[in-house]
């Protein structure tokens, strides 16, 4: 069989392109049509599936992927003695494997980057000023601090989460289950997070997890602090009941881990939150004005916010840079227009619905 020729996949995928176009100009139709109607119907095959292996079916999926990759190219490489033939013939290869690799990702499962924002779900404002930054960072504190010295009995101790990660992990599945009940927002169908293969690749690319966008399978790097991982374990799974954003996630990974019972894992939400909302607040305010918000934080609590800093810090290199220089434009394709900084978004939902919901 002759192999199809690159105009032919540059055709199709013009016909994509425009069928796609068609339908993400309603956000309505997204949500009716894909997420609460194909996509949640191969979620909940998929998942079943995926469910029955204890590793990454996805991870495996890829390595499988990568091995055929080298196989072909070898085969061009023999096939091909000319250089002007061979390269053409990579080229050819290369332009096949990326718009296979988008239509795929957009039909399994990016389409969710178009359905309606949970802001409208929800009928929040968008948007908040200086005051209500400060206000809402200073209820946390207030929380935070709480949480710390009820769990540790004195201010300079910090929290400590003493579960192993194979049980963090099944804790995220019932607090985000636990959420799904209580607010109706989504259907949960026993969707769950599974430790990366590539925890360590991931460590280095500047990745706490991701959601394979084919099997559909949350994974999460397990080298991250455990302080981190219950939220994180969270904010996968909600990517994979279908909130694509970033900050969407986050804001459904944050209240899934608030809402569990053991407090060191409310702690790890709050912590979580904290992080974000003392980043904003630092270009917000003077220096004396920032300095006098982190005294009043307790000197266990400052511990476990550089935890997680400490951390990133001693595997960052230029290659963390390049990856998130990518991720971001691929997040600005998938209608993410803010790119990486749409997790800031994060604060903007928790501030509204605060309001709406007090959570503090």
């Amino acid at each position: 069989m002759r192999p199809i020729k690159v105009r032919y996949y540059l055709f199709g995928f013009v016909i994509f392109l425009i069928l796609k176009n068609i339908l993400t100009t309603n956000p309505q139709w997204v949500e009716q049509y894909y997420t609460q109607g194909v996509y949640r119907f191969y979620l909940r095959i998929i998942t079943a599936c995926t469910n029955l292996f204890p590793f990454s079916v996805g991870d495996v999926l890829y390595f499988g992927v990568g091995v055929f990759l080298l196989w072909k190219i070898r085969q061009i490489w023999k096939k091909h003695p000319q250089f002007n033939k061979r390269m053409l013939a990579y080229g050819g290869l290369v332009v096949k494997s990326c718009l296979l690799f988008y239509m795929a990702f957009t039909l399994l499962w990016g389409l969710n980057n178009y359905s309606l924002p949970l802001s409208t779900q929800l009928d929040l404002q968008q948007g908040y000023s200086k005051e209500e930054l400060l206000d809402l960072t200073q209820q946390l504190i207030g929380a935070t601090n709480d949480l710390q010295l009820t769990i540790t009995r004195d201010t300079l101790t910090p929290v400590v989460i003493p579960f192993d990660k194979k049980q963090m992990l099944a804790d995220a599945e019932l607090g985000i289950q636990s959420l799904s009940r209580s607010t109706q927002w989504f259907a949960y169908d026993n969707q769950k997070a599974k430790g990366s293969l590539y925890s360590l690749p991931l460590t280095y690319m500047g990745f706490s997890g991701y959601v394979n966008p084919f099997t559909l399978e949350a994974q999460v790097n397990t080298k991250i602090p455990a302080s981190t991982f219950i939220v994180t374990s969270s904010h996968e799974i909600a990517h994979q009941v279908g909130y694509a954003k970033e900050s969407e996630a986050n804001f459904i990974g944050f209240l899934a881990a608030k809402q569990q019972q053991d407090l060191r894992y409310q702690y790890s939400a709050h912590i979580f939150a904290l992080r974000y909302c003392l980043k904003a607040l630092e270009s917000e305010q003077t220096e004396e004005e920032f300095n006098a918000i982190w005294q009043s934080i307790h000197p266990g609590v400052h511990t476990n916010l550089m935890e997680n800093t400490l951390f990133w810090q001693s595997y960052k290199s230029t290659t963390d840079a390049v990856f998130k220089f990518i991720y971001s434009n691929f997040l600005k394709i998938n209608n993410q227009k803010e790119g990486i900084r749409s997790y800031n978004k994060f604060i903007d939902l928790l501030i509204h619905y605060n309001k709406k919901e007090p959570i503090f």
